[in-house]
């Protein structure tokens, strides 16, 4: 489910970490291949729950970049987090 990630870290978190980070993050969009249903992208936002939000990840795997998904992922996070500074 979330292969091709992480490409071109030195050091990078592990298949299962990198769901568990995701599963624990308050917010995260991921984007889906609707052809292959494969994870072609995601973002995730840590928030205090009361002021502010911020993005650690934001991620296309390589065969998917430069077609607007992660500019699309950040304006649905936004959306999301529009009431936290």
């Amino acid at each position: 489910m979330l292969n091709d990630f992480f490409d071109g870290w030195k050091k990078f978190p592990s298949k299962e970490k990198h769901f568990k980070s995701l599963q624990n993050s308050e917010f995260k969009i991921l984007a889906i291949d609707d052809v292959t249903n494969k994870v072609i992208g995601f973002i995730n936002a840590i928030s205090d729950g009361v002021l502010s939000a911020y993005i650690p990840l934001l991620e296309v795997i390589p065969d998917y970049k430069n077609k607007g998904i992660g500019t699309e992922l950040v304006k649905r996070m936004l959306e999301k987090l529009k009431h936290y500074y």
